[in-house]
């Protein structure tokens, strides 16, 4: 518990509130008679610790103390700054696996023993997307239903089952981004909000009433069992406070990442916007010198008002909960996700949340435990043996200390008796991450990609500079912390980081402004890593996939000799000579006015290369409806690509036709809906998804499904609308 109210304690606080409200008002009053800045120092700043490490909190009342502290940084930046810094989110960009089929198709037919799998960054580490598959059955999420098919025979292929989770086993709304798959266990993983209305939370003059039922938003686990595949049932349902960011998979431990909301009292937020406040007023057109005397002043008002609003609270309340329900979908378990001990307090002040791990064993369905984190994570990545959370200095600088881009980077140890994650170390590095790529665990040591720009402003000439570069930070866990111990820095002054990837002891990074570099690394040595070679060439490349030890394949985007981008690119390089490397293939999709794009280039789940065929699938839009001898095109594109000989393109499986039947079931009768040859938008559609079964190609729209020749895509085997949603479209 925080504190609880007896009289002398309230008394006490009343007279410690009134005493620092007179000596902030006196010292704005002496700053605005004097003009003397140093009056406004009143108090300098709480925690702001060099140290990056996690330390459980040791009772409740710490926790508390840290909630108060983190609070009142937040609306003191709420309040008093006009410039906000964000965080970068995952942004997943992987290895297609062609995979041996399990168990037999119920239909009698022989299994397929070649299909590609989810496109993983690492072996052994599952990842989640919202299509799976055993080779005899894809499973799919369509709106908030996951669709079963019946795959094999690839030309009778057709929906077997379906379970909406729109039917749930409360009153709440869910929507399922990803999936995992195991043996006959679905594991879906959802955002779930409960709808409320504002006049059952607020009354008639928009004040809260005093009981307000607590909504419940968070991520949901739902686990199928889909042995009998016509009639997926419920068998156990798991909610989470907090919202899903991404999961992993280990054999049959799944590992959920979410980030929640604090239930802090209501009425704390007021103190940011009521103009009776004994806070001193925000200065709208206060620079950034002022804006910290402000906050300085505001300080010790706003903790010992907060310090009587928390009051009588107990500190428990505010952390996320965790519900269970049974195969009937009836509620069995409501309970706080952690005690005040669980939880761990990084040592550097961070925003008001709290990161959940939280680990599900699909084989025993029992075990349902959570690790939790004082601080929010939106990038993950995993190998098999460590999960890694990191953490930019936009989640934790608030205005004051050093403005420096950093991140830190929180490892949790997989490798445990009962697969708990257990937090293990923690460590620091320059630079900001752009996606799981930028990590990535070899032989004990962790390689981290990171961009490490600065950007001043010159009032003088009006202009802003960028300056700092790019670095490869190597770290290995030691008493606790995750020391470096080699490092190379300040790459491509100016550019940022497009693309990283790490194979063995080899590493190759891609940083963009005008022109490509595209950077190789040795790093057999973590104590002398080194930069072993250069080479640019015009555009970018945005995902970097394996092709055989000495080769990589690429996709992004061509660009001119100035930096104008103009359409989606494959390219072909040569490692071999790390020294040397060089591009010997480049495939243009589009340099059109609308130019091309692809969902692959930013989502590597997109991307499908089954290395031994050497064919590769990839989602395209072309937009050049306006060029000369142009084209539209929305749907797959299969090219081969081989390393010795480069790219050609297959053929193409178009989904045009799709959306124009799913808008004309959605509007049936309107012409504008209904017309195949429309110039509207309605022909368009996402293509995300393909999966190669033996020598069929299966591509995966919005609307549909379609089932091609792998060699031959113009022959066209099955074409099914799945989404009948005129709302799950979009999801």
């Amino acid at each position: 518990m925080i504190i609880r109210d007896t009289e002398t304690m309230t008394h006490q606080k009343t007279r410690t509130l009134l005493t620092l409200t007179l000596c902030a008002s006196l010292s704005l009053l002496a700053t605005a008679c004097s003009g003397d800045d140093k009056e406004a120092q009143v108090e300098e700043p709480p925690l702001q610790s060099a140290s990056f490490r996690l330390s459980p909190a040791q009772d409740c009342q710490t926790l508390g103390d840290r909630i108060i502290d983190v609070t009142t940084e937040q609306i003191l930046r709420d309040r008093y700054d006009h410039n906000y810094r964000f965080g970068v989110e995952d942004n997943a960009s992987g290895n297609n696996q062609a995979a041996p089929a399990e168990g037999g198709n119920d239909g009698g037919e022989e299994s397929p023993t070649d299909y590609t799998t989810t496109n993983n960054q690492e072996e052994g580490v599952d990842e989640a997307d919202f299509l799976k598959t055993d080779g005899d059955y894809i499973y799919e999420i369509t709106g908030t239903d996951v669709v079963i098919l019946d795959s094999w025979p690839a030309e009778q292929t057709h929906e077997v089952g379906r379970y909406s989770l729109a039917q749930g086993s409360s009153s709440q709304s869910a929507w399922p981004r990803h999936m995992f798959l195991r043996d006959d266990t679905v594991a879906v993983l959802s955002h779930i909000y409960e709808e409320y209305r504002y006049e059952d939370k607020y009354d008639e003059d928009g004040e809260p009433r005093e009981q307000v039922e607590r909504p419940f938003y968070g991520s949901r686990l739902t686990l199928l069992d889909v042995s009998d595949r016509a009639n997926p049932r419920l068998e156990k349902q798991i909610d989470i406070e907090g919202w899903y960011t991404n999961a992993r998979m280990i054999g049959g431990d799944v590992y959920m990442v979410s980030n929640s909301n604090l239930n802090i009292p209501h009425n704390i937020w007021s103190s940011v916007y009521d103009d009776n406040s004994p806070l001193p007023a925000p200065e709208y057109d206060a620079d950034e010198a002022r804006q910290t005397q402000l906050k300085n002043i505001a300080r010790p008002i706003l903790r010992a008002m907060l310090t009587s609003d928390f009051s009588g609270h107990d500190v428990r309340d505010m952390l996320p909960r965790k519900r269970a329900y049974n195969s009937a979908g009836q509620q069995i378990l409501e309970a706080s996700l952690y005690e005040c001990t669980d939880m761990y307090l990084p040592d550097q002040l961070a925003n008001l949340g709290v990161l959940n791990i939280t680990h599900v064993d699909l084989d025993e369905k029992s075990t349902v435990e959570s690790t939790g984190l004082l601080a929010g994570g939106w990038q993950i990545y995993a190998s098999q043996k460590s999960l890694y959370i990191s953490q930019p200095s936009s989640w934790w600088w608030w205005g004051w200390g050093q403005d420096d881009m950093t991140t830190h980077i929180h490892k949790f140890d997989l490798d445990t008796p009962d697969n708990r994650p257990a937090y293990a170390a923690s460590g620091e590095v320059d630079g900001w991450l752009l996606n799981q790529f930028s990590m990535s665990e070899h032989a004990g040591h962790l390689r981290v990609a990171t961009t490490d720009n600065q950007w001043t402003w010159d009032e003088a000439t009006m202009t802003n500079t960028r300056s700092g570069g790019n670095h490869v930070t190597i770290l290995k866990q030691a008493q606790g912390g995750l020391e470096k111990t080699g490092e190379i820095r300040d790459l491509a002054p100016g550019e940022q980081i497009f693309a990283a990837r790490f194979m063995g002891d080899k590493g190759y990074v891609v940083t963009f402004e005008q022109t490509d570099p595209l950077f190789t690394f040795d790093l057999s040595d973590p104590k002398a890593p080194k930069l072993e070679g250069e080479l640019k060439i015009n555009g970018f490349s945005s995902y970097i996939h394996p092709m055989g030890e000495d080769h990589l394949l690429t996709i992004g985007q061509d660009a001119d000799d100035e930096g104008r981008v103009s359409g989606v690119h494959l390219q072909i390089f040569d490692v071999s000579d790390m020294k040397n490397p060089r591009r010997t293939y480049q495939h243009k999709i589009s340099t059109g006015d609308w130019s091309s794009w692809s969902e692959a280039m930013w989502d590597h789940h997109a991307f499908t290369y089954h290395a031994q065929k050497e064919i590769l699938a990839i989602p395209v839009n072309i937009h050049e409806w306006e060029q000369a001898g142009g084209e539209n095109f929305s749907g797959l594109l299969l090219l081969k690509a081989s390393k010795e000989q480069g790219f050609s393109e297959i053929g193409r499986v178009n989904h045009s036709d799709l959306a124009t039947q799913y808008w004309c079931t959605m509007y049936p009768g309107e012409s504008w809906a209904c017309d195949a040859q429309s110039q509207d938008y309605y022909w368009w559609t996402n293509v995300r998804r393909s999966i190669f079964i033996e020598d069929y190609v299966y591509s995966f729209g919005f609307e549909g499904l379609k089932v091609n020749d792998l060699l031959a895509p113009e022959n066209e085997h099955v074409s099914l609308m799945l989404n009948t949603s005129q709302y799950g479209r979009y999801y």
